[in-house]
């Protein structure tokens, strides 16, 4: 690097906010490194530097979770929690509710429970289980960032197994938030809990296409309309250029689409 170029570097870094700067640092780690974020007032831990950014830029600086709670509700669902921005998220925003976090991939898992007592989430409870339509115990298959799974198998992969639960048994009419991030599955429980669905106060789901099968987001868009929500959708991972395109997010999936739902 030439003197100018470090100069410019000097520079721009001197620009940048201390947000920034950690950011900037996170990135150039390695995939797959666990670590710590210095990014609120006490250490966060990660376990995929690509995973951390991402979701933190979609939580806590677009605020796409952020909803008007409706009074009486006073219980969130979080499926598919992760490492925890959401569940942290949801207690700081909403600290009167009770949030109940599901995460089934024990590594991941052990890094969520570390962050609710770092942060003394007291008003957290944590469930190392999948959620589905009904309690048994299937195969989980991971890419070790944001991508486990059960409906789907990654190639070259031993599964691992893990104990669901069936998301209709937690819908009541407490819950004022529902987030259903579980890859693939959302068909699935969703269809599952349609009888129980109109009495969440909203809900937000990311939907998953699978070019191996029937696409189904308009049979699901139907059904959020048949039981008194009104959607919004907004791209998440998806193709640049579609129709000539052939890139997948990953083994299968060419478009994850973000559903919100609303009365």
């Amino acid at each position: 690097m030439g003197l100018r170029s470090i100069v410019e570097e000097k520079i721009r870094q001197s620009r940048l906010t201390p947000l920034q700067k950690e950011m900037e640092r996170i990135l150039k780690l390695p995939r797959f490194t666990v670590d710590l974020a210095h990014v609120f007032e006490k250490p966060f831990k990660f376990h995929d530097t690509e995973c951390f950014v991402n979701t933190y830029n979609e939580i806590f600086i677009n605020e796409i979770y952020h909803f008007k709670p409706v009074p009486e509700k006073d219980v969130i669902l979080d499926c598919g929690a992760n490492m925890g921005l959401s569940v942290l998220y949801f207690a700081r925003t909403y600290p009167d509710h009770l949030i109940y976090a599901f995460e089934p991939e024990t590594e991941i898992f052990a890094i969520l429970k570390e962050n609710v007592e770092t942060f003394n989430l007291t008003n957290v409870r944590l469930f190392e289980k999948a959620i589905w339509n009904k309690e048994e115990t299937l195969e989980f298959y991971t890419d070790k960032g944001m991508g486990g799974r059960v409906v789907m198998s990654y190639e070259n992969q031993e599964p691992t197994r893990i104990d669901t639960l069936r998301l209709s048994n937690y819908l009541t009419d407490k819950v004022d938030f529902l987030k259903i991030d579980i890859e693939g599955a959302e068909d699935t429980v969703l269809r599952d809990c349609k009888d129980k669905l109109s009495q969440v106060g909203s809900f937000f789901f990311e939907y998953h296409n699978d070019v191996n099968k029937p696409q189904t987001l308009h049979e699901l868009l139907n059904m959020i309309k048949d039981i008194g929500f009104h959607y919004y959708i907004k791209e998440s991972g998806v193709r640049r250029s579609p129709f000539i395109d052939t890139n997948l997010i990953c083994e299968s999936f060419d478009m994850a689409i973000n559903i919100f739902c609303y009365k």
